[in-house]
């Protein structure tokens, strides 16, 4: 099959090398194997086994290195029959991605002799933070105004720092909700919501600890991650392909819990407040 000819003129660009990195125009050639790019005080060239194209293309162009992340170039003036065509398009799948994906569906595979339950427990530890981190501010979102400031927010802070154990598996993130409810839940990403009423009815600051402690317990576990892979498992396996269109489950799932998760996080919370010298 014969090779289609590319136009091999020069074409206009801005480089930007690092996702900080400073834009400034080149001028961009094809030279055998490599292109070369020419600015006002300087010249670079990079091969072109290592540039992809993003797959949308029309009178513009975005190519990447594979071996230089946030490297970018995006070129002007593209033509259907210009050099630019002919450079293999960019995965819509990182790498990291695909990896991810392939483990998880080893786990799910794992999974068809081990149980359910089993499988759910394996797979929470491999969503990505970034994942999980989002869904948890979005149920957070939906509870009410958080209290940032106040005397409230701060003693909680302080609790917060007593209790937390050395090694979690999510970065720990607690927020007062603006909720006359007398609640605190453990949400994906390491997020624990704690209701301003809560706080308001607790007979001493020993109470407020030991419900923290509790749900601290619930992200030690990562029971939050668990009851979203268990109730939305196809949503949350596409997030982490970057698709956000389907919807994961009702907050009320992570309000409800199960019984196991529930005594798991109890008989945590007693080690964590006993750390603490915190009365029990």
């Amino acid at each position: 099959m014969t090779k289609p000819r590319y136009n091999m003129r020069p074409v206009p660009g801005l480089l930007r090398a690092g996702p900080d990195g400073d834009v400034f125009p080149v001028i961009v050639t094809p030279y055998g194997d490599r292109v070369v790019m020419r600015g006002e005080a300087d010249i670079g060239a990079v091969p072109l086994r290592c540039l992809r194209r993003d797959p949308t293309q029309d009178a513009r162009a975005t190519l990447h290195r594979t071996d230089w992340r946030g490297w970018r170039l995006d070129v002007a003036d593209v033509t259907p029959d210009s050099w630019v065509s002919g450079i293999k398009l960019k995965s819509r799948l990182p790498l990291r991605g695909l990896a991810i994906v392939a483990a998880l569906l080893l786990v799910i595979i794992i999974g068809l002799w081990l149980g359910r339950d089993r499988i759910i427990i394996a797979t929470a530890p491999l969503l990505p933070h970034r994942v999980t981190d989002q869904i948890g501010r979005d149920y957070l979102a939906e509870m009410g105004r958080v209290c940032d400031n106040g005397p409230g927010s701060a003693a909680l802070m302080r609790l917060t720092a007593r209790l937390a154990p050395p090694t979690l598996p999510e970065p720990l993130s607690v927020k007062v909700v603006d909720s006359a409810d007398v609640n605190a839940v453990a949400l994906p990403g390491g997020h624990v919501a704690v209701y301003r009423g809560l706080i308001a009815q607790a007979g001493s600051p020993d109470e407020v600890a030991a419900a923290l402690a509790h749900e601290i317990e619930h992200v030690a576990y990562q029971h939050p991650n668990q009851l979203i892979l268990r109730e939305s498992g196809p949503a949350v396996l596409a997030r982490t392909l970057g698709n956000s269109e389907l919807e994961v489950a009702d907050l009320t799932v992570l309000k409800k819990g199960d019984k196991a998760a529930e005594a798991e996080a109890d008989a945590g919370a007693i080690t964590l407040l006993d750390a603490a010298n915190i009365s029990t």
